[in-house]
């Protein structure tokens, strides 16, 4: 992946990893933020708003039109990316494992 401005994006955080999950999950799938923070009960609107906001601004998730409302959907590098920040927060070790 190649380096992002919104480096949050690639910062491990519970609510984060719910929302990139739903969204590798339906990758195809065109989503309002009301539908995506109806999918994630434990996800505030507020992460949910900042996190989509911030990867369209990244150029990773497409503005589907005409829609009511906005409406976004992922996009190949959106998939790419996310995949790859996924993968590398399940490769990392977990703070405070012990070790043998």
């Amino acid at each position: 992946m190649k380096p992002r401005h919104a480096k949050v994006l690639t910062v491990c955080s519970v609510p984060r990893l719910q929302i990139y999950k739903v969204l590798l999950a339906e990758p195809g799938r065109a989503w309002t933020i009301r539908e995506l923070a109806g999918s994630l009960p434990d996800v505030s609107v507020e992460a949910v708003t900042s996190t989509l906001h911030l990867m369209m601004g990244e150029r990773l998730m497409n503005q589907v039109r005409p829609a009511r409302g906005l409406t976004l959907q992922l996009n190949n590098e959106g998939r790419a990316a996310i995949q790859q920040i996924v993968q590398g927060w399940s490769a990392a070790p977990t703070a405070g494992k012990s070790q043998p």
